[in-house]
């Protein structure tokens, strides 16, 4: 074994076995002798592939790589990953020559700058299941659709819009209006009413006798809160110790003779002077308040 000894080190010329420790400083140029701590920490973690990341052990070099599958939707092109679709083309813009992808001519999808999108009238028949409405398949006319009693319209199938739908109307009883459907004017007569279908509750009016004593000066006679319909001045009949008068348009004379008129919230009976003390007075009448 030879040791050789100069002013710098000690240069060992055999191999050694050593049964301890050789143990050095930690390392601080680059002529140092680097420990194992030293090595460790200054080399990375390894790396495991996984969720389609592959990486092949190589000679000097590992390379990481996308497992991409069998007819996959992905591709790289130019060493970037995109998406591969049939039927690549390019085309120009604002943003310089790119690939325009899409399935098909025609193009069902597209990708630009902006991403992925379905290309203007894209989706046709041929792209949709073979579903049904009303049991008819996709693309099929409705069954066909017409009008009958009045009701008045084109035939339609679902083909196209029915723009003459209407109500056949005689024109006699119902007619129609730009607000809709209304009873004509003067469209109801004795022939749409049946025999006592309107009652005397519905008609709104009412059968009164109403009784008066004279004193020899009263003159006028109310009907308290009743209202005179127009027209029905005959209904409102006066009696004079059981005689019945004469009804006049204006200007009565004597006791016999009378007027009808409304007077605030009352309708007034006028004589044409006062009956005489005792003379009873009746009024029938038929009047349109309740009694």
């Amino acid at each position: 074994m030879a040791i050789q000894i100069r002013s710098n080190q000690i240069k060992l010329a055999d191999d050694f076995t050593f049964s301890g420790q050789v143990q050095v400083p930690t390392p601080s140029a680059g002529s140092d002798a680097a420990t194992k701590a030293y090595v460790d920490a200054a080399l990375p973690d390894s790396f495991d592939g996984g969720d389609g990341i592959v990486i092949t052990d190589g000679a000097g070099t590992d390379t990481i790589a996308v497992d991409l599958a069998t007819d996959p939707g992905l591709q790289f092109t130019s060493n970037k990953l995109d998406l591969k679709l049939s039927d690549s083309s390019l085309f120009k813009d604002s943003q310089g020559v790119r690939a325009k992808l899409k399935t098909e001519s025609g193009g069902s999808l597209s990708v630009d700058v902006n991403g992925i999108y379905i290309a203007d009238a894209a989706i046709s028949n041929a792209k949709l299941a073979n579903s049904s409405i009303s049991g008819k398949a996709l693309g099929q006319n409705l069954d066909a659709l017409t009008a009958g009693e009045g009701i008045s319209m084109s035939s339609y199938n679902g083909s196209a819009a029915v723009s003459d739908l209407t109500v056949q109307l005689d024109g006699a009883t119902l007619a129609k209006s730009a607000s809709g459907l209304k009873v004509a004017n003067g469209g109801v007569d004795t022939t749409q009413l049946a025999n006592q279908a309107v009652s005397v509750a519905k008609l709104g009016v009412y059968p009164a006798r109403i009784g008066y004593d004279g004193d020899g000066s009263q003159t006028v006679f109310s009907i308290a809160n009743s209202t005179l319909a127009t027209g029905w001045e005959d209904g409102y009949l006066a009696f004079r110790n059981g005689m019945l008068l004469e009804r006049v348009a204006s200007s009565p004379s004597g006791q016999d003779q009378y007027t009808v008129a409304q007077s605030g919230a009352n309708i007034a009976i006028t004589f044409g002077s006062a009956p005489a003390t005792g003379d009873r007075i009746n009024v029938i009448a038929i009047l349109v308040d309740a009694p």
